[in-house]
């Protein structure tokens, strides 16, 4: 069954959604009748997830939405519902690819840099005497480290800390590691063929944010204790990223902390550290010498012992509390709920004041 569940295409959520909107319409409580509205997009996930083939690729792609986070309260409104439905076939499209690769389409969509404030981040200005005028943005150099790789202190193999010689954790990175990183993010914009429009570019968010070099900040940046080689100067901001990210991705730390939040999302709110250290060797080695491959993660987790073993599963302290939208949706899959129209409603259940059933 895993295997023929990794052989499928991901189900787009962008597409569906698209599809709600021009098979249900919109809502006239929103102000653009003509705008794909966040109703559609959570009637359009809710399709998918009941309906569709790729039962596995979806319900990663929810567990990665809850670690690679964008918010849809933040980025609400019209604007936003088809480029969020974009932002989750990443996820969807990677779930079971390589987490380099992912990290990177992360660090790249346009929704994720607005979100965390990455976009159009320019480097540090100085005033005529010197003087700081404006320095880059840290958010995403924060939150890519502390959310998205590495987390807060340093870990053994199986996910637990590892302490000095006081028996205190030892941290991963500090504020000028932060300040640091935040240099690598700096000169990515919207595309445009125009080298000078990094602030003017018109908003595109379903391609790659674009280098513009100018506002690149090309000098060297120690990310000690991340990294115990500096980046060099004068290597352009694409070169810099790839070997921002590459520090990130073979961080011993990555494999057991992406390790256990999956099996926390998909398994066991507690999970032993031999089962972290299962999950998180198959992180760091699929088999076949090839480090981040998502499926090869996935795979181990749902068929680990700690994962299929009645006894296991008879301790009180196991399994997890799931969450409200999961135990709507296994409910209505296992009555194969259905609908009259097609359509499962997120929070609308009328177009323009008429009932849908």
């Amino acid at each position: 069954w895993l295997t023929a569940q990794f052989a499928l295409p991901f189900t787009s959520h962008r597409t569906a959604t698209v599809f709600d909107r021009t098979t249900y319409g919109g809502s006239s409580s929103f102000t653009n009748w003509n705008a794909i509205h966040p109703p559609n997009r959570q009637s359009a996930w809710f399709r998918t997830v009941l309906t569709a083939p790729d039962q596995l690729r979806q319900r990663v792609a929810f567990a990665l939405s809850q670690i690679l986070v964008v918010s849809d309260i933040s980025l609400g409104g019209d604007n936003y519902a088809e480029p969020l439905a974009n932002y989750y076939d990443i996820l969807g499209n990677g779930a079971f690819g390589n987490f380099r690769t992912l990290l990177e389409n992360v660090t790249l969509s346009p929704i994720m840099a607005e979100y965390l404030s990455s976009l159009r981040n320019a480097k540090a200005t100085f005033n005529p005497d010197g003087a700081v005028l404006t320095t880059p943005d840290e958010n995403y150099a924060r939150e890519v480290m502390q959310l998205f790789t590495i987390g807060l202190e340093q870990l053994q193999p199986d996910g637990t800390y590892a302490l000095d010689a006081s028996g205190l954790p030892v941290p991963t990175y500090d504020q000028t590691t932060i300040t640091e990183m935040a240099k690598v993010f700096t000169g990515w914009a919207y595309p445009s063929s125009n080298l000078t429009a990094f602030r003017t570019a018109g908003s595109n968010f379903y391609n790659p944010l674009q280098l513009f070099p100018a506002f690149h900040d090309d000098t060297v940046k120690n990310l000690s204790p991340v990294s115990v080689t500096p980046i060099p100067a004068g290597q352009g901001g694409v070169t810099d990223l790839k070997l921002a990210l590459d520090a990130l991705f073979t961080h011993p730390n990555t494999a057991p902390f992406i390790s256990k939040l999956l099996i926390q999302r998909l398994v066991t709110s507690n999970p032993s550290p031999a089962y972290v250290y299962r999950v998180a060797q198959r992180f760091a080695d699929n088999g076949s010498g090839l480090r981040g491959d998502l499926g090869a993660v996935v795979r181990t987790i749902l068929t680990d012992f700690e994962a299929r073993s009645p006894t296991v599963s008879a301790n009180p302290t196991y399994g997890k509390l799931e969450e409200p939208l999961l135990r709507l949706t296994g409910l209505l899959r296992t009555f194969n709920a259905s609908s009259a129209s097609g359509r499962f409603l997120g929070y609308q259940n009328t177009v323009d004041g008429v009932p849908i059933t």
